[in-house]
Order: structure tokens, then sequence, then C-alpha cells
């Protein structure tokens, strides 16, 4: 290709322009792929004035390609977007510096930012059911961090590709430098070859800070995902009756008195039969559950601490303080057990037969297991006593020498039982603790007198600790424990030779339940069952309990900020905010060309000859490499003002 013959003047800019010279050799290279081919293509265009490369440029291409009418409306567009550009860039005030598009870009990011903390501190442990938009909050913070990351990346760009002139202005580096900034300003792995290419030259921080920002800003997005959880946590529920039942008077329905007659008459009803059963399966494990309403969506109820009317057990085992006394009969031992090692209990002795199998007919058969319940009487606080010896092994006597027993002990009471830590769900309740203290007769009332308060005949109690009275209906008193000596009393035999003692003799048969259970759990959950038939009015026993008053809570998912995941995306913004201010410091006096690729055509080469700017057929970007690798040259001025690529 020949030198074009003309030359032209840029009316628009002011500026005296040369024709264009483009070699015949770098003419045959063809279209080149990156800054560095651009640059070693030796393509001189012209003497460019200091400070007017975009207009020089500009002006001369279009007049080398004919300007058409749309070429003017493009140029009028970009008069009136960067005002007055007829003076050079350097000289002219702050607004002409073109910084714009970065500055409206960070400033963008940093309000993404500010919003997206404005959001985060308003969500903060907010409900999740309460949230108010109708976009997800993880997609909020997504959508935020990646407006911002994208903003931010704007000027980091910008100021990389606009320090590449600066690097060389400063002193001479080598020509594959460019290429260097250039791949660093596209993304994350030319800043990472940036970074180790100049190995953190003191020079090039301020580059190798927006290098890092662009790699670190990879991890942006995956930070921003771990910004929000959505835990369970309680949260109390209210609108909700929260119940438990407790009673201080206990007015029993099954053991119902006819007040009609002047005495305590049984009035026969179905309510006798369940609280019977209701006992029964306590003995076998099924403890009835008192009151209590934890309604949904709770899942956990909480009531505070109070006392009740209830029914304790004292349960031991005497087995070491016990005394038979053996006498010898034609069929076998005759033992009495008596108990005169425990004080303040009276219960009587307890007599059983051991003998052996020898005994034929319908003799006497060995005993393997006995029990006993004595009622008490209203004028004591006590039900009633429970006595029970248990063979541990075959249960055949030694001359006078009874067989090994163990021998326990318990007795029923009325008692008030204060509970602590309750709580619940809806399908059950549980104390933390409890402790009991056994009441003390007062005094008898009876129908009909004035300060009778429950309609039928009661005994009265108090703690003694308290001084708080409890009111018992006399029916309840007295018939309870003739019902628990039924149920408690029974005895089990070898029945070898005695076909006659078999399951139907009785119309309860649970003395082979007490022989083969543990008897502190039976006699334990018979006094539970008993206190919380008492605090339970309907599906229980007593006809005037009292509602104990609680709270509920639910699991509620709510959104929780984990700060520490906003500190990247937050530091990366402002950083690159700070060295945005920065660059437009230290490149204030240079011309604004940022990542311009028509600046480094305009920036010829000078000081080399074709023949060492040459590439050998096929070209690659790799040999350009290698050749720039090769080049140092430095960005300078000559006498006209015009820059150059010199060789040092």
């Amino acid at each position: 290709m020949s030198r074009i013959p003309s030359q032209f003047t840029s009316e628009d800019d002011g500026y005296p322009t040369r024709n264009p010279v483009i070699s015949s050799h770098a003419a045959s290279y063809g279209p080149y792929p990156n800054a560095t081919s651009t640059i070693a293509a030796n393509i001189p265009l012209g003497n460019i004035p200091y400070g007017s490369f975009s207009s020089s440029w500009t002006n001369s291409a279009e007049t080398i390609r004919n300007p058409t009418a749309k070429d003017n409306k493009f140029k009028t567009f970009r008069a009136r977007f960067r005002g007055n550009d007829q003076k050079p860039l350097v000289d002219g005030p702050l607004s002409k510096w073109w910084w714009w598009w970065e500055i409206l870009a960070i400033i963008l990011s940093i309000a993404c930012m500010c919003t997206l903390v404005t959001l985060l501190t308003k969500m903060d442990g907010l409900p999740l059911q309460s949230w108010w938009l109708p976009i997800e909050p993880n997609s909020l913070v997504a959508a935020l961090t990646t407006i911002a990351k994208a903003s931010m990346l704007v000027p980091a760009a910008s100021c990389i590709g606009q320090l590449k002139w600066r690097h060389f202005m400063t002193q001479p580096r080598r020509l594959i430098d460019l290429q260097l900034f250039d791949d660093a300003s596209r993304g994350p792995w030319g800043s990472a070859v940036l970074l180790w290419s100049l190995c953190f030259r003191t020079r090039v921080l301020v580059t190798f800070g927006f290098a890092l920002i662009t790699i670190i800003a990879l991890g942006i997005d995956t930070s921003a995902q771990q910004v929000l959880t959505f835990p369970l946590r309680e949260t109390q529920l209210n609108n909700v009756s929260v119940e438990l039942g407790t009673a201080d008077t206990y007015n029993s329905k099954g053991f119902l008195d006819d007040t009609d007659y002047g005495g305590p008459i049984w009035v026969p009803n179905s309510d006798l039969l369940a609280l019977q059963a209701s006992i029964i399966n306590g003995a076998t494990g099924s403890v009835f559950r008192p009151y209590f309403e934890c309604p949904e969506p709770a899942t956990r109820c909480q009531w505070d601490t109070f006392t009740t009317l209830g029914v304790c057990a004292n349960f031991m085992n005497i087995t070491d303080v016990v005394i038979p006394n053996c006498t010898l009969a034609s069929w076998g031992t005759n033992c009495t057990y008596s108990f005169p090692g425990i004080v303040d209990f009276d219960p009587g002795d307890m007599t059983l037969a051991w003998t052996t199998e020898s005994t034929g007919g319908a003799g006497p058969a060995t005993t393997l297991f006995q029990s006993q319940f004595q009622a008490g009487h209203g004028l004591n606080n006590t039900l009633g006593t429970f006595m029970a010896v248990k063979a541990t092994q075959h249960g055949y006597p030694n001359g006078l020498e009874p067989p090994p027993a163990e021998v326990y002990f318990n007795t029923f009471s009325w008692c008030t039982q204060t509970f602590h830590n309750i709580t619940g769900s809806q399908t059950d309740v549980k104390a933390g603790s409890m402790s009991s203290e056994d009441l003390t007769f007062i005094a008898a009332s009876r129908f009909g007198e004035p300060d009778n308060q429950m309609g039928v005949d009661y005994y009265s109690y108090v703690a003694n600790s308290t001084g708080h009275a409890f009111n018992i209906s006399k029916m309840a008193v007295l018939s309870l424990p003739n019902y628990l000596h039924t149920f408690l009393s029974a005895t089990v035999q070898h029945n070898i030779h005695r076909p006659d003692n078999g399951p139907n003799d009785r119309l309860l048969e649970i003395g082979f339940a007490l022989q083969n259970s543990d008897l502190k759990n039976i006699i334990t959950a018979i006094a539970d069952t008993l206190t919380n038939q008492i605090r339970t009015k309907d599906h229980g026993d007593n006809d005037d309990t009292s509602i104990m008053k609680g709270v509920a809570f639910f699991n509620e998912t709510y959104i929780h900020v984990r700060w520490g995941w906003m500190a990247l995306p937050l530091a990366e913004v402002l950083l690159t905010a700070l060295l945005l201010v920065v660059s437009i410091i230290i490149t204030r006096g240079q011309p604004l060309l940022r990542q311009s690729a028509i600046a480094m055509l305009t920036n010829r080469l000078e000081g080399w000859s074709d023949d060492e700017l040459h590439v050998p057929e096929p070209q690659t970007q790799e040999k350009l490499d290698d050749l720039a690798e090769k080049m140092l040259a430095k960005l300078e001025a000559d006498d006209a003002g015009r820059f150059r690529f010199l060789r040092k």
C-alpha cells in the first residue's frame, strides 16, 4: 500500500493533522488481536498534538473514509456529551476529565451497598412470615450485590487502563506490560497474571489494588449467599388459652355422697368405674395425665410453679430391718413378719405360710408373694399402708428358717405437691422437679353447717409450712382406702397341688403383676394417677378443680443476618472508591485515555526498524508477546507535544 497523497486538517478540534502513514510491511500483517500486536505493528498515524488524542484520530479517520451524515450526527452527540473539547484535556477543569461514568458507577455501587445494609438491619430478626416484599430476601441480597459488583468493576477496569499509560510515562518499561495491563482490565485471570508478572512492584501498587479487587470480586456472589440464614426460634404465642389443672379441694365424682339422708351414703354412678380403671391402668404403667391445654400451633407450653392437692407414696425396702418369727407346723413353716425397726408406723404383722410341695390334695400351697393394704381413717393424713413379701427364689423353707424374701412397705398419704419448671407439648406435660409435704388434719365439716364450703361432708387439712388449707370430701376419705385394700391385697402361690387356686378365684388378679413387676414403680404410678385424677374435672374425678394459666411458644422461622459475610462486598466497594480517588489524583496530569485501543494506534513506536518489528508468518499472539518482552520503551512527548513510545 502506498502513502496517501492528501493531507487533512480537522476543523472541529482546531489541531492540524498529517496524513496517516501505513507501511507496506504493517499492512501485510492484517488485523491484530491485542494491545501488544497493535503497537508492535508500528502503524504511524500522523503527528498528534499533546492532549488531543481523541479528536485527532477521530477527525483523521472520518476524513479518510469520507464522512457521512451519520458521522456528523455522532460528532454532534459527542460534542454535546463531552462539552467543549476544543481545549486539551489536561488543561481543563475537573468537570472535563471525563471520569463521570466511573464516578457514577461507584456511586451506584455504594448506593446498592447502603441500601442492602439498611434492608439487612431492618430484616435482621424479622419473622419470615412478616417479610413484606414480593421478592425473597435471598434474591434481594443477590440482586443488590450483583449490581454493586458490576458497577464496582467499571471504575476498576477504567483505572487499570488509565494507569497503564502512567506506567510507561514514569520510566522505561517492557512493551509486554501493555498487554499485561490490558488483560488485567478485562477480568480476574488477566489481573492474576499481572500480579504474578510484576511481582508487586511498589510503583504499581494502585494497579495491584484494582487487580486484587477484580480477583476477590469472584467471591462476592458466594459471600452474598451466606449473608442470610433462616433458623428457628421460640416465640411466644398470643391469643391462645394455655391451661393446667390444679386442686385445693377434692369433691370426688366417683365416691359421690348422697346428702339427702344426712349421712355418708354412696350414690351409684359410672364415674367410679372410670376412676378404678384409671388406677388399674396406672399400675400397668399408663399413668393418667392431668388436665392441660397446649393448643396448636404451640410446640411448647410453660407454667409457673404451683402447688396442688395430691396423694403421696413413701415406698421403702425394709428387708434389712424386718424380723420374721417362724413356727413349725405339720404342713410346713408359718412365719410372722413384724416391723419394729420402722418408727412412727404401726402397720401390724403379716403372716405367711411357707410349705414344700410334698403336701397333696387340698392342703396348703407354698406362698410366693403376699401383699396387704390396711386402710387408714379420716382423722389423720394417711389413706393406708401397703406391705408386701416376695420370695426371691423357690419359696421353700428350711426348718425354721424362711426362704429368701424381700419385704416392702409403703404409706399413701394426703399431701401437697409443688411442681417446678413445668413444660408441656400438645400431647404431654412434664415437671422439672416436684417437692411434697404431708398434710395435717385440722377439722371436719358437715353438710348444712353455715361455714360448709363444699355442699357435702368433708375433712379439712393444712400444710404446716404455708398454712394453706385443703378440703377433701368425707366419702372420698373413707371409700378410696377401701378400694385400694381390695385392689392391692393379693396372694400368689404355687398351684401344682392347689388346682382350686386358679385365676377365677379373684375378681381382679393383681397379684401376679405385683409379684413380677417393680413394686416401687407400680406404687408410685398409682399415687401419681390419684393426684392427676384429683387435678382433673372432665374425664377426671374432681368436681371442683382450679385452672393454672400458662404461656405458649411456637417455633418461628426468622431472618438472621450474618454480618461477617458482608465484610467482603463492603470492603471491595469502599476500596474501589478509595483507589478511584487515588487514580484520579495521580493521573491528573496526563491524557485521559483509559482503555482506548485507538490511543495505542496513534502513539507509534519510534527507534525500531521495520526489520526489528518483523514477526514471521503466521503471526500469533505468542510471537508478538515474545517480541514485546524484549522491547523497552517509554511514553514521552516530543518537541511538538506528540506522544511516542520511544526506544530505551
